[in-house]
């Protein structure tokens, strides 16, 4: 890749440091999970993700903030269907979501890329390279920016966000992100297993998203006009994973 990853881990730590209010959650680590339910045995899972987006005509600078500020990260299809009310786009919205159009959204993402319900993140993976050779781990924060930049080519946006995942394929259920990349439950989708996929589902609400940096296409930290002007923009009604964690404090 032709972009400095060392400067975006560099400058993601220092805005880390700087915002205490995140500190605790890794910026490099490609998942972490904390168990939902009774005993954890039907678990659901807290996921730390990354999602790159390339600067374009119709995605630039502004748009970057409303989410912050307004929309959260959006499907295609919500984008589609722009002119429904969400309360009259419930029943459509979620006929959208099968095992089939996730199977499509993961293998076949050309064919209803305009239209998909669902959202392509990055926690990263762990791919097997036989018996000789290690486990390589390819960093959720690499495949971002890849994206971001389309492979060097543009500059983009990262956002950093956190989704619940269930333990069992749930492609119908909205509210809920599915852990693709666990081959486990989706052995049919190895193909890309690389590129470390967690997808959501319709749109991720705009308080699970931490920030946003812009980078260059080398993807280096690049000043946006945003507001502020800076290379990061935090949200500010971020709310942190812990408030839905089970781990309960004393009286």
């Amino acid at each position: 890749m032709c972009f400095s990853l060392f400067n975006a881990f560099q400058a993601l730590a220092v805005f880390l440091f700087t915002f205490g209010a995140y500190a605790g959650t890794t910026c490099g680590e490609a998942r972490n999970s904390s168990s939902v339910g009774a005993g954890g045995k039907y678990a659901l899972f807290i996921n730390w993700c990354y999602k790159g987006i390339a600067e374009s005509a119709s995605f630039d600078d502004a748009m970057a903030e409303r989410v912050i500020a307004d929309t959260g990260l959006l499907s295609n299809w919500v984008v589609a269907n722009g002119a429904a009310v969400l309360a009259s786009a419930q029943g459509a919205s979620q006929n959208a979501l099968s095992a089939a159009a996730l199977d499509d959204h993961v293998n076949d993402y050309k064919k209803v890329a305009a239209t998909t319900p669902y959202i392509s993140l990055g926690a990263g993976c762990v791919e097997y390279q036989g018996r000789k050779m290690p486990a390589m781990v390819v960093p959720a924060l690499a495949t971002a920016l890849n994206f971001a930049t389309r492979g060097g080519r543009t500059p983009g946006y990262i956002f950093r966000l956190w989704v619940v995942t269930t333990p069992k394929p749930a492609a119908d259920i909205p509210g809920l992100a599915e852990d693709v990349r666990d081959l486990r439950l989706f052995s049919g989708f190895h193909k890309y297993h690389y590129q470390g996929e967690v997808t959501a589902k319709l749109y991720v609400p705009r308080r699970q998203v931490a920030w946003v940096m812009k980078v260059d296409a080398r993807g280096d930290p690049l000043d946006a006009s945003w507001t502020g002007g800076d290379s990061v923009i935090a949200n500010t009604d971020f709310i942190a994973p812990h408030a839905v964690s089970n781990v309960i404090g004393s009286l």
